[in-house]
C-alpha cells in the first residue's frame, strides 16, 4: 500500500470513528476503542486501526473532559 492510500484509509476511518462515536455517546466510543486497540494488538500496526482508536478516544476524552468540567 502506498503511503498516500494509507493516510487517506487513516483519514477515513478517524472520521468514521469519531463520527460513529456521536451517534450513542455512552456505548459507542469505548466499544470501538477497544476493538481497536485488540485489533492493533493483534494485526499490529494498521492505519485503519489506528484511525479508528484515534477518532474514537478523541470523543472519549472530549466527553469526559466535559463531565468533569461542565461549563454551566
Amino acid at each position: 500500500m502506498t503511503p498516500l492510500a494509507s493516510f487517506a484509509l487513516f483519514l477515513t476511518s478517524l472520521f468514521i470513528g469519531s463520527e460513529a462515536s456521536r451517534i450513542e455517546p455512552r456505548i459507542y466510543p469505548p466499544a470501538i476503542l477497544f476493538t481497536s486497540l485488540a485489533s492493533l494488538s493483534l494485526l499490529g500496526p494498521t492505519s485503519i486501526g489506528f484511525g479508528l482508536c484515534m477518532g474514537s478516544g478523541w470523543v472519549l476524552l472530549n466527553q469526559v473532559a466535559d463531565r468533569s468540567f461542565p461549563l454551566q
